[in-house]
Formats: structure tokens, C-alpha cells, sequence
């Protein structure tokens, strides 16, 4: 009678006979191949790149016998997971200064090798030539462009984000990556222009201020929002000497013009300046201004004697009133009269209540080197091109170039000004370089008329033209 609790026989089940290449056990086991790799030297990667190419992939012999000797390690047994390893192949490897690769790093060369090769068959032109060609073209396909390949990416992050299109429902998202310290040295030098214009509230009146200070090694423009913008952010001005314009046009609370110099005042770079339309505290009147401005927009309530004791600097040549409701007739002309000879653009914007319906009748007068006046009809009469107010110059044409009427569509403005007086104006030569006229269609002119066709016959003959806004 057998015995039953004597174990089986299992000798030579453990044992295994190791060869290359696939092969069936006698009980009818199958190999698992494993990924095969011998990391070499410059000149035998690129003979193995070569021998790979399709001239040689119908002959299989070839490339069997050629990875042959690659091959340092044998096939896997899948139950005992025994495997033969090629000594002598990998010392003679080792011998001639190759470098052999473990198993487990195959995968990672095999990888790179291949994309080594997509690289040398795809890359025709050098990658600085691409990268002129991308960023010529259309802006709207930059995030489909960052998908290109990791250096593409790196190379045209600072193009998306020079210019951030923010609004009410990405701006705190954009507060949030910009504020994560993983991000501070990515995004530091990328953003160039921050338009806060879209937005009625930024938020915490700190992020403003914490997106000055990030930004402010690149910052070039800086447009603020309604509200939002304190002494926080006044202060975080100062460290941003990069920073070329300055628009506070539609800030609405009150903002101290003594505190706003004093961070503004050591900006090198700040060439324009709009004060705010809101109500300005100010006391004191010599203040030290940006040494390179040469744009400024007064509005807000800034007074005749803001004007008349402010020393403005000499390198201003565009000057701009809007929303000024505090102003009259005598603080303009004052500052006119001194500065107004280095005006080169002047601009006078509806409405300002205390300013008189011939407020700028003098502007010519006052200011010889225009080459573009922009005023509104309310502030101007006929007077402005008479020969009293509108004189020949001495020695020299008048540079005027454009001449921009606007009008409120009051009733009876039009009629302050006719087309003549223009056009007497234009060809006694008291304006000979003007070539561009813009009128308003509220001004109740009718432009089929003959006063106005000859006004626009006169400017055609001399090479300009007049438009309707």
C-alpha cells in the first residue's frame, strides 16, 4: 500500500537549462523576452543609429547578428525568474571603454535613443530660425504653440504672459499661480504689461500690491482698476524701475499727489502719467517729478493753483485735460504760458464745467510747435483761426499736421465755428502743413454742403484729406 504522506519526488523540477533567444520547456513554459540595451560610446551610437535605418530593417539576419553581441543578459524564465548574464561579453565590453547600461535603465536609453533619432530625421532648420518663425505668427495660437516640445515652451512662456488679458473671471486664478513660490522664479521677468482696466475690483487691495513687487524687475505698463488701489500700492510703485507707463485714469478713490511723487519721483524710465479721475489731496506744490516724462493727463480735482504753482518739468510735450472740473480759464492760461512752446500735442476733453466757451482760443497762440490739437467744440469759437489768435509764423511754418473737432451733440454748438474760417486759414498759409481733419458728425454740419466742400477741396489740393468721426 502506497504511502501517502511521503512527498513527491520534485528532483530537477527546480533546474533549468538557460539559453538565448525564445525557447519552450519541456512542459511547454515560454520565455518572456526582456528589452535588450548596451549603452556605447559616440561612434558606436551613432554606427548602431545607422544600421538601424530603414535600408536595413528587411534584413533581419542582419540586425539579429548585429544586436547579437548587444545583448549582455538572456531571457527570463517567467516561474523562476533565472537569468543567464553574458560575463564575457560585458568584460570585453567593459574593456574597450563601453559603458554597459543595468537592466533596469534600458527602457530610459532605448527611449532616448529613438527621440534622438526623430530629432535628427525632423530637425531641418536650426531652433533659433523656428522659434522667429513662430513668434511671427498669429498671438491666438500661442497656447496650441507651448505644446510643441518642453524648449518651445520655456522659450514662448514669457510671450504669453508679457500681456495678460485679465478680467473678473480669471484674475484670481492668475493672483494665485503668480503668488506660489514654485512660480516666483519662472514668472518673475515674463510680465511686462498689467491691465487692471477690465476689472471694477482687484480684490484684496494687497494683491495688487503683491503683483507690483513680483513684477517689478519687468514691469513696463501698469494700468490700474477702480478700486483696489491704496498707500499699499503706491508704495510697491517705487521698486518698479523698469515701469514706462503709469495710468491711474480710473481710480476712484481719493489719492494724495504729495504721496504719489514721492514714489514716482526716482522712476528713470517713466515717460507717461494719468492723474485720477477721483478726487486729489494736495498741499503742497513743489514736487519733484520723473525726470524722463513727456506725457501727462491732468484730471481729477486738481485746482488753477495746482496749475499756476507747480513747476512742471521742461520735458513734457503732450499734454492732456479731462474730467478737470475745478479748472478755469485762468489756470490754463497760466500754464500755457509757460510751457507751452514745448507742447507738441495738445488735447482738451469735454466736459469741464468751469471752463468758458472760448477757454482755448489762444492755443495757437500760446502754443506755436503743435502738430496735433484735439479740443472740443464747447471750449473753441471762430476766433481760434483768426489771424489775432492764429498768426504766420516768423522764420518758420507752422508745424500743425491734425486737427481734431469733437463735439457733445449740445444744440447750437456747431454754429460757433463755420467751415470758412478754416478754410480762409489754410490757404492765406497760416496753417500750410495741415493734412488732416477730423470732424465731428454731432457738430450739425452738413458735409454735402458747398462751405464744407470747399474745405475739403482746399486740404486735397495740398495733399491731405478731411474725416467724420
Amino acid at each position: 500500500m502506497a504511502n501517502k504522506r511521503r512527498p513527491k519526488k520534485t528532483r530537477g523540477l527546480h533546474y533549468r537549462r538557460y539559453v538565448y533567444g525564445p525557447v519552450a520547456s519541456s512542459e511547454g513554459e515560454r520565455l518572456n523576452p526582456v528589452d535588450d540595451g548596451l549603452l556605447n560610446s559616440e561612434s558606436s551610437t551613432s554606427t548602431s543609429m545607422q544600421d538601424e535605418s530603414p535600408d536595413h530593417e528587411g534584413d533581419k539576419s542582419i540586425v539579429d547578428s548585429r544586436s547579437f553581441h548587444r545583448q549582455w543578459y538572456g531571457e527570463v524564465w517567467p516561474s523562476s525568474k533565472f537569468q543567464k548574464v553574458d560575463v564575457l561579453g560585458v568584460a570585453i565590453a567593459l574593456h574597450e571603454g563601453l559603458s554597459v547600461l543595468p537592466p533596469w535603465q534600458e527602457d530610459d536609453y532605448e527611449k532616448r535613443l529613438q527621440n534622438r533619432k526623430i530629432e535628427l530625421r525632423g530637425l531641418k532648420l536650426p531652433f533659433e530660425i523656428i522659434m522667429e518663425i513662430i513668434r511671427h505668427t498669429d498671438d491666438s495660437e500661442r497656447r496650441n504653440q507651448l505644446l510643441i516640445c518642453k524648449s518651445v515652451y520655456y522659450m514662448l512662456l514669457p510671450d504669453v504672459y508679457s500681456y495678460p488679458k485679465l478680467s473678473t473671471t480669471n484674475f484670481l486664478k492668475f493672483v494665485d499661480v503668480m503668488m506660489q513660490r514654485e512660480n516666483k522664479r519662472r514668472f518673475r521677468d515674463s510680465v511686462k504689461v498689467l491691465d487692471l482696466s477690465n476689472l471694477i475690483q482687484a480684490g484684496k487691495v494687497s494683491y495688487v500690491s503683491k503683483l507690483l513687487k513680483r513684477f517689478s524687475e519687468s514691469l513696463e505698463v501698469f494700468m490700474s482698476s477702480q478700486s483696489s488701489f491704496g498707500l499699499s500700492s503706491l508704495v510697491s510703485l517705487r521698486y518698479c524701475k523698469r515701469l514706462k507707463v503709469l495710468d491711474l485714469n480710473l481710480v476712484s478713490e481719493t489719492v494724495n499727489l504729495r504721496e504719489l511723487f514721492r514714489c514716482i519721483h526716482n522712476l528713470p524710465s517713466l515717460e507717461q502719467l494719468s492723474f485720477p479721475r477721483s478726487s486729489i489731496t494736495c498741499e503742497e506744490y513743489g514736487m519733484e517729478w520723473p525726470p524722463n516724462l513727456w506725457y501727462l493727463k491732468l484730471q481729477g480735482g486738481i485746482t488753477d493753483d495746482f496749475l499756476m504753482n507747480s513747476n512742471f518739468p521742461d520735458t513734457i510735450t503732450n499734454l492732456e485735460f479731462a474730467h478737470c472740473p475745478n479748472v478755469t480759464d485762468e489756470g490754463v492760461c497760466d500754464l500755457l504760458g509757460r510751457i507751452g512752446r514745448q507742447l507738441k500735442r495738445l488735447s482738451a476733453y469735454y466736459p469741464m464745467p468751469m471752463l468758458s466757451a472760448t477757454a482755448f482760443d489762444f492755443a495757437f497762440l500760446y502754443c506755436p510747435n503743435l502738430k496735433l490739437f484735439y479740443t472740443s467744440i464747447s471750449y473753441i469759437s471762430g476766433d481760434v483761426f483768426s489771424e489775432t489768435f492764429l498768426p504766420e509764423l516768423v522764420n518758420k511754418n507752422r508745424p500743425l499736421r491734425n486737427l481734431i473737432i469733437d463735439s457733445p451733440g449740445q444744440l447750437g454748438q456747431g454754429a460757433k465755428l463755420d467751415p470758412d474760417d478754416i478754410t480762409v486759414a489754410v490757404s492765406e498759409e497760416r496753417l500750410p502743413c495741415l493734412r488732416s481733419i477730423s470732424l465731428s458728425s454731432l457738430l450739425g454740419w452738413d458735409f454735402m454742403s458747398e462751405p464744407v466742400q470747399n474745405l475739403v477741396s482746399e486740404l486735397e489740393w495740398r495733399g491731405g484729406a478731411v474725416y467724420r468721426l
